[in-house]
């Protein structure tokens, strides 16, 4: 039977990615409070988006040609909040499910070794 030594930095290794992977675990419950946070926020968001439209469109011509660049800068920024706010709510959902996944458990009593 072949020998297999176990070196102090593979164990330190080990057990520094045990203690990451600690640190970088987030609860159930935690997940499920920040998705509700951001529906929050989306909702919130949408009703900023409609009060947006409004001035929008109960502007009066004759302010045009002072508001338009504003509103038309202010849209914009509204726009990219709104795809960011979507993007943080599918980047929670896709690391929740990786997260979540149940792994393939891994042969006991063997180590890897660097080779």
């Amino acid at each position: 039977m072949k020998k297999i030594i176990i070196t102090e930095e593979q164990i330190q290794k080990i057990l520094d990615d045990l203690l990451t992977e600690q640190t970088k675990r987030v609860s159930r419950q935690d997940f499920s409070r920040a998705q509700f946070k951001i529906e929050e926020l989306q909702n919130s968001f949408n009703e900023t988006l409609k009060d947006f439209r409004k001035l929008y469109t109960s502007l009066p011509n004759g302010l045009d040609s002072v508001a338009k660049p504003a509103l038309v800068s202010i849209a914009r920024n509204l726009e990219m909040t709104r795809r960011n706010i979507n993007k943080l709510k599918d980047e929670v959902i896709v690391y929740k499910k990786t997260t979540y996944t149940k792994v393939a458990p891994q042969p006991q009593g063997v180590l890897p070794t660097k080779g």
